[in-house]
């Protein structure tokens, strides 16, 4: 995978908010960082144990691998990821929204993680 399609995520999570569309905020900006990991992931060489990655799965080897076994990407990565899929899940399962404010801050997560994994893929 590609960081262009976590960024383009990403994009489309900025245009969710500007169009106050809070719920497909959150759910876009969790793909985007869920995109970036994949892309952390293989650029450090590590593949998943079946074709595709799980959720979980994937935030546990990015959490092991890269984060505290390899020291690449800061320990708040790890959080963002995790909470920014139980905000994903609230947006798309509960009955519940998610306010404004919290669709602005899973946006900003969402900054954070693509750019950190941008910054490793350049450099």
């Amino acid at each position: 995978m590609q960081i262009r399609k976590a960024q383009e995520s990403l994009d489309a999570a900025e245009l969710c908010y500007e169009h106050k569309l809070y719920n497909s905020t959150a759910s876009r900006a969790y793909y985007a960082m869920f995109q970036a990991a994949v892309v952390a992931l293989e650029l450090a060489g590590v593949l998943p144990d079946a074709d595709m990655w799980s959720h979980k799965g994937l935030q546990s080897k990015f959490a092991f691998e890269l984060v505290h076994r390899r020291k690449i990407y800061p320990r708040e990565l790890t959080a963002m990821l995790s909470e920014g899929l139980n905000m994903r899940n609230s947006a798309d399962y509960s009955d519940g929204s998610v306010s404004e404010r919290m669709a602005g801050k899973s946006l900003r997560w969402a900054h954070e993680f693509v750019g950190q994994v941008q910054k490793v893929s350049e450099g």
